[in-house]
């Protein structure tokens, strides 16, 4: 789940859509963009992590380093001139709203796994029990702690959350790894979550689970080397 860029706090992030693109100051680090967006597992390492830019195509689903100058990967999207860059724009105040709040899946997507797990996924999909919240005027995942899918791995700590931005809140610290006789499996689970109206949280879940192993080629035809899960959520306000 760790993406290897240098963590800091002044990411150039370029929008770029056909036409052309936003450049942005983002106050979040590059693995906390990527995760925010929904590439939760890498991308390439930038060759100068101070000049390069972090390209998000939205349209695509994408996100990228860029060694290109910033009025070049305007010009690559159809646009003009510099790409100045701006300060991201804090968000209105916000207060919570107490009351019932239900965990709502939206959709999944996979990549490198069994073929019928996509519609397992898809089939499994259900509204988790309703769940009476006091906020106390405050957003943290805490306190919607009895609702979250539970990480059940042996020798892994609970969430710890960290907050990533203003109403924004990151787990990715639930990972374990063990080796025998020359196999190795991995699996890591990170989940975030964004206030987005007073009645209403967005969020991501991303799963990984890898075996590396002398037969590796072999797991990888049946979708167990590397697979990938995402998982876009709603918790959301549904009465008092």
């Amino acid at each position: 789940m760790l993406i290897p860029v240098t963590s800091r706090a002044d990411t150039v992030l370029a929008i770029c859509k056909t036409g052309g693109c936003e450049c942005s100051l983002s106050p979040l680090s590059a693995e906390e963009i990527m995760f925010m967006v929904g590439d939760t597992f890498g991308s390439d390492t930038p060759v100068d992590p101070i000049r390069d830019t972090l390209v998000w195509e939205p349209d695509l689903g994408i996100v990228s380093w860029s060694e290109a100058s910033r009025s070049d990967i305007q010009r690559s999207f159809g646009g003009e001139g510099d790409c100045p860059i701006k300060l991201f724009p804090e968000p209105p105040a916000m207060v919570l709203l107490d009351g019932t709040w239900q965990w709502r899946t939206l959709g999944e997507t996979t990549s490198g796994c069994p073929a019928a797990l996509g519609g397992m996924l898809a089939a499994s999909r259900v509204e988790f029990t309703s769940t009476r919240v006091d906020w106390n005027g405050t957003f943290h995942p805490d306190r919607l702690a009895a609702n979250l899918p539970q990480p059940d791995m042996a020798g892994v700590s609970p969430y710890e959350w960290r907050e990533v931005g203003p109403y924004r809140w990151l787990s990715d610290n639930v990972q374990s790894r063990n080796c025998t006789d020359g196999t190795c499996a991995e699996i890591a689970l990170a989940l975030n979550m964004t206030l987005m109206t007073p009645d209403r949280i967005s969020g991501l879940l991303s799963l990984r689970s890898s075996i590396d192993a002398p037969q590796a080629a072999i797991l990888a035809g049946f979708g167990m080397a590397d697979c990938r899960v995402q998982v876009r959520y709603d918790i959301v306000r549904t009465g008092p």
